[in-house]
């Protein structure tokens, strides 16, 4: 997998399609609009920094809670991975976790 915004957004709108059962998520596509609540957009948020998240723990919660404050207010694929992309969040980026 590739480091771009469409790469990393693709990523996200899969792991927020397996938390609604449902297929990927399209980039502009909204979270909670497609079904989700806050325990879901949770349960993505750990998963993508499982997935995304950079090596340490200090960058990783601080990515976090970025990415909590970013889920409330643009809860789409594409605004989660500009999220991403700026905290240079990115697989196989500076040792980032293992991309699926």
């Amino acid at each position: 997998m590739g480091n771009g915004l469409s790469d990393v957004s693709a990523t996200i709108g899969e792991l927020m399609g397996r938390a609604l059962l449902r297929g990927p998520l399209a980039p502009d596509e909204d979270f909670f609009d497609c079904g989700g609540d806050s325990v879901r957009a949770v349960d993505v948020l750990q998963q993508l920094i499982d997935v995304c998240g950079p090596p340490g723990t200090e960058t990783a919660e601080a990515l976090r809670s970025t990415l909590l404050e970013t889920i409330f207010e643009d809860a789409t694929p594409a605004g989660l991975a500009k999220v991403c992309l700026a905290h240079a969040a990115v697989p196989g980026a500076a040792g980032g976790g293992p991309s699926h």
